[in-house]
């Protein structure tokens, strides 16, 4: 199954079109290994606070994190597009019905206690001193 197929935005097109195919092929398969294991643990019952389903977020910024690093704000905003966004939703509802949902809530507790709100290049002031 490849997750980012579903995606029909401009923003796959153009991922797509600057890597090769088997870097592609090696994003969604990343993609692939963490959202099934975040499917199987809100089937077992698992909320979003255990330590199995943060764990499995945190990797999920890892991979985010290769295209772009978002700040908490920033990171919470591509959690609830998770859930509004059509092709997002069906990426991760082809899972488990539910998973978006579940993924927002859970990136939205992991960011909360992980992130800061603003990244670090823009906490800083010209002149300041640390």
């Amino acid at each position: 199954m490849d997750p980012l197929s579903r995606f029909n935005s401009a923003q796959h097109s153009s991922l797509h079109a600057s890597v090769s195919q088997e870097k592609y092929n090696e994003y969604a398969a990343g993609h692939d290994q963490i959202a099934k294991n975040i499917a199987a643990l809100l089937v077992g019952g698992h909320p979003i606070d255990s330590t199995e389903v943060q764990h499995w977020i945190g990797r999920h910024y890892e991979f985010v994190c290769q295209f772009w690093t978002p700040n908490r704000i920033a990171y919470k905003s591509l959690a609830l597009n998770y859930t509004l966004d059509p092709a997002f939703k069906a990426t991760y509802e082809a899972y488990e019905t539910g998973l978006a949902l579940f993924i927002q809530k859970a990136i939205n507790l992991w960011a909360d206690q992980n992130l800061p709100v603003e990244s670090p290049a823009t906490n800083s002031q010209p002149g300041a001193q640390t």
